[in-house]
């Protein structure tokens, strides 16, 4: 009998790996009750004179310094976070928004939802990230942004992204639903563009269940982005006076709370997924067949929601496939899966063109998205990329020497795996 798990054998991981997530204590019990015991369940409650007990606020500025902002607005979800820093760019019915096709829906949805029509690019193969090339290519009269997404939380090329956009004239708004915490050329990400949005529904790597935030440096912006997620209120005026049209987007207390009590552990946790990347990446280096994706020069700290790597055909024997070989490392006790990676216009909302009901002005279109090709997005999607959960990233060392144990398994018994 083969020693293949997903041929009756023995798997090599038969205990759970990492951490279950999410991980919570003390902390979020004392906060959770403080705001019960407060009887004001909502940043509002709170008067401009003790808005410091708030702990929507203290989440605000505690996360804004720790990504390296200066400003941020909490709002209910990530998708929101993305819609109301598009309205506070000042985006126009019939605008074009430049995303890439390896992303989750909300990042091209979120444009659709604010009347812009979403232009849809490839990655670049060596990190899975947005091309910049692909980016200046998409460019016409009607673009007004781009919406680089750091996926995975593998930092874009921001640096090149920002050029492109400054020469043209348009903004860029980091979608950083995967990114807290990454160390890039000294700086974490989120105000690297005009503004970023997160992310901190129940999976992500800094979690309150459900929940966002909008980060800027931009003084002016950050007033709009209060305001569009305040109901059009602007600070300092009359609670019924209004000033544009906006939905209530606002964090609760209650959220605020397990937000900022998770983030008082963020740091530590961050530093240990970062730390066992690093050694599950050594070990794929001397595996054939499998490979990191390598870390560009700037990358000191890759903190992700998805562990991303390849599997390099071109090393495997006829007849198996990236598929096959997930199979079997799955059969072995090893979690993997494809994350975003099929690209976004395969969605039937876009094949079928179920945006609902849009204003753009008269003879403003969006593409035939049935027609868009990414090559690259289609090639990593089907049969070179895999991902990994991060909560599998929080244990010790033995559980990354055990996950690389189950590769050199698959590996050994290519042959047998061929034949399946």
């Amino acid at each position: 009998m083969s020693e293949l798990a997903i041929k009756g054998g023995t798997p090599v991981v038969n205990r759970p790996l990492g951490k279950p997530w999410p991980i919570y204590g003390d902390l979020e019990r004392q906060y959770l009750s403080e705001v019960l015991e407060s009887g004001i369940w909502w940043r509002g409650g709170w008067s401009d004179d003790q808005v410091e007990k708030s702990k929507v606020a203290s989440f605000e500025r505690a996360f804004a310094a720790y990504q390296d902002a200066a400003y941020g607005v909490a709002v209910t979800n990530g998708t929101q976070a993305l819609e109301c820093a598009l309205k506070a760019l000042g985006i126009k019915p019939g605008d074009e928004v430049i995303v890439p096709a390896a992303t989750f829906v909300a990042t091209a949805t979120a444009v659709i939802l604010v009347n812009a029509i979403p232009i849809i690019v490839d990655i670049d193969p060596a990190t899975f990230q947005i091309s910049p090339d692909a980016v200046e290519a998409a460019i016409t009269s009607r673009t007004a942004g781009i919406i680089p997404v750091h996926y995975c939380g593998y930092p874009c090329d921001i640096d090149r992204i920002n050029d492109i956009a400054y020469r043209h004239g348009l903004f860029v708004l980091e979608d950083c639903a995967h990114a807290h915490g990454t160390i890039y050329k000294g700086r974490k990400l989120g105000a690297r563009g005009h503004a970023g949005a997160f992310s901190l529904q129940m999976g992500k790597t800094l979690t309150s269940g459900e929940g966002g935030i909008v980060l800027t440096n931009d003084a002016e912006l950050a007033k709009l982005v209060f305001s569009y997620h305040h109901i059009g209120r602007v600070a300092g005026a009359p609670f019924y006076e209004f000033h544009r049209v906006a939905s209530n987007l606002r964090m609760t207390e209650w959220q605020g709370a397990i937000a900022l009590a998770q983030l008082s552990r963020f740091d530590e946790q961050a530093n240990l997924r970062d730390a066992n990347a690093r050694r599950f990446e050594e070990g794929l280096r001397e595996i054939p067949g499998v490979a990191p994706l390598e870390r560009v020069e700037g990358l000191e700290r890759w903190v992700f929601y998805f562990y991303a790597w390849r599997f390099v055909k071109e090393e495997w024997p006829e007849g198996v496939t990236r598929d096959k070989f997930m199979q079997a490392l799955s059969a072995e006790g090893v979690p993997v899966h494809l994350g975003h990676l099929q690209p976004i216009y395969e969605n039937p909302l876009f094949i079928e063109r179920n945006f609902g009901p849009v204003a753009w002005p008269a003879g403003v279109d969006a593409p035939d998205y049935s027609a868009v090709h990414c090559p690259n997005c289609e090639r990593v999607y089907r049969e070179e990329g895999i991902h990994m959960p991060h909560a599998i990233f929080l244990g010790g060392p033995e559980d990354i020497d055990l996950m690389l144990d189950a590769i050199r398994k698959v590996r050994e018994h290519a042959e047998e795996l061929a034949e399946l």
